[in-house]
């Protein structure tokens, strides 16, 4: 499934697949609540996408609780940056993230 995702959306970047959830232990990411999950702020992005024409992918057997996060690493694997989302539509703007990659060496 992984390689379809990737070969549908033709990124110019490797994704790694985690079914054992190793790095999201590693991250401390946990669950959301129902609450969290359909919170207002996730409705109304996910509504603006449909505006757009955006279709609802299915990805399968998707855990819709497993909470998300952005984390920028160096080369050695330190964490630089960590962002654990509160619910879906919580996430760091591109802006706040190369913001985060130009103050880097």
């Amino acid at each position: 499934m992984l390689l379809e995702y990737q070969e549908y959306h033709a990124w110019p970047f490797h994704i790694l697949a985690d079914p054992k959830r190793l790095a999201y232990r590693a991250f401390r990411l946990g669950r959301l609540s129902w609450l969290r999950v359909f919170s207002v702020a996730t409705l109304k992005l996910y509504f603006r996408l449909m505006r757009k024409g955006m279709a609802r992918e299915n990805y399968g057997k998707e855990d819709i609780y497993q909470a998300g996060g952005d984390f920028l690493l160096d080369r050695a694997g330190n964490l630089l940056f960590a962002h654990r989302s509160q619910d879906p539509a919580d996430r760091p703007s591109v802006e706040k993230l190369l913001r985060e990659i130009d103050g880097r060496d």
